[in-house]
């Protein structure tokens, strides 16, 4: 009868590590100025507490969000005029930092080139449109990590942003040459030219 030998220490501490290393690669959610911002709530995957679905997934609300925006930008914009991605649309902006979208709004003819490509878009969206905040901000909070969002993606050459806060329900407006704007969920906001939303409708549909 064999008998059970005991992991060296040191073994198991590197395998701890190598783990731990792949988990972080894996909740890696953008890189910014060569360092990772991880996905909110990476510290309990890595406790296991929770699992990386869990922290990576979206919730059934912020995808309805999605949808009803995606909707009104698809009725709205005509397909040989703009490109509309959704699914964490990768780009890679002039400062070599890697973000992520909810929804980015390009313009057909400067995208054509690289649809079929396996890399992330290195131009700028027109539009882009955020839910909420997934990335863990650290000390920082939320309202810091969605201005330097936001201005590193004016820097890089996108006309406007637009962030949707499920809570508190809120809409904030980035756009080049003018000042932020802050409105309500009740509020009517045209977040591109003819696509007009109102988010406290999408509560009122069954």
């Amino acid at each position: 009868m064999g008998v059970a030998l005991a992991e060296k220490p040191e073994v198991a501490k590197e395998k701890r590590d190598e783990r731990k290393e792949k988990l972080l690669k894996l909740l890696t959610y953008e890189v910014v100025d060569g360092k990772p911002i991880y996905y909110r709530g990476y510290k309990d995957v890595l406790e296991g507490k929770k699992t990386p679905e869990e922290v990576m997934g979206s919730s059934a609300f912020h995808a309805r969000v999605l949808e009803y925006v995606l909707r009104r930008m698809f009725a709205s914009l005509p397909e040989e005029e703009f490109r509309i991605a959704t699914g964490e649309v990768g780009v890679i902006t002039h400062t070599g930092s890697r973000r992520n979208l909810d929804i980015a709004l390009f313009k057909a003819s400067d995208v054509r080139e690289y649809e079929l490509t396996p890399h992330y878009y290195p131009v700028p969206p027109l539009l882009v449109v955020e839910v909420d905040v997934k990335a863990d901000v650290g000390d920082g909070g939320d309202l810091g990590y969605i201005l330097r969002k936001s201005r590193e993606l004016m820097d890089f050459g996108v006309k406007r942003v637009v962030w949707i806060l499920t809570s508190p329900r809120s809409v904030l407006v980035f756009e080049l040459g003018k000042p932020a704007v802050i409105l309500g969920w009740e509020d009517e906001v045209e977040i591109w030219e003819g696509v007009r939303l109102r988010l406290s409708d999408l509560l009122k549909r069954p």
